[in-house]
């Protein structure tokens, strides 16, 4: 079965990524859009996620995963080769109710993270259901490319149009004929 998309405010969030590789650097970057509430574990990481972390304010322990590392957590990103590793956070995630993403092994995942575009305000994410993350990505590469280049001052446009007038019929009729209008 496919997995339901669901956009999530992860400001207030308490996110913990194991690894300090490429993919996790990916992800690290990818989570800064939308909270600073990080922390890595990583007996090594990427110059880049160094620069993100140092950057953006994130909390860095450089040493390998601990049981108590979820504690407070509410997501937890495993971006590390170890299977068993991944299976052991993975369940004991479970057990304890906290959303648990392991790239690349679908099985050991009670969310996917999904290939994303990040417009402003404006987000799409784009998934396989874990199937084939890689086209996804190519997806997501092939929609940016087709979209507008001011569409971050369109959706400003159109929020403030939508703040200033009262709920209904006519409020939604205008803003749908905008949309069309901004988007041709």
């Amino acid at each position: 079965m496919p997995m339901f998309p669901i956009f999530m405010d992860l400001s207030s969030k308490n996110v913990l990524v194991v690894g300090g590789g490429k993919v996790a650097t990916r992800k690290v970057k990818s989570l800064t859009e939308f909270t600073r509430n990080i922390t890595v574990v990583s007996p090594k990481i990427t110059k880049e996620l160094k620069r993100l972390i140092k950057e953006k304010g994130l909390r860095f322990k450089r040493r390998k995963f601990l049981r108590s590392d979820l504690k407070g957590k509410d997501i937890v990103i495993v971006a590390v080769e170890d299977l068993n590793l991944q299976r052991d956070i993975f369940n004991i995630c479970s057990k304890k109710g906290i959303l648990c993403n392991t790239v690349d092994t679908p099985q050991y995942c009670s969310f996917i993270f999904p290939s994303l575009i990040v417009k402003g305000d404006l987000v799409i994410g784009i998934s396989t259901s874990g199937k084939v993350p890689a086209l996804s990505r190519r997806l997501r590469e092939k929609i940016e490319k087709t979209l507008p280049s001011d569409l971050e001052e369109t959706l400003k446009t159109l929020y403030e149009i939508r703040s200033s007038m009262e709920k209904g019929i006519r409020r939604r009729s205008l803003l749908l004929k905008l949309s069309e209008t901004y988007l041709k």
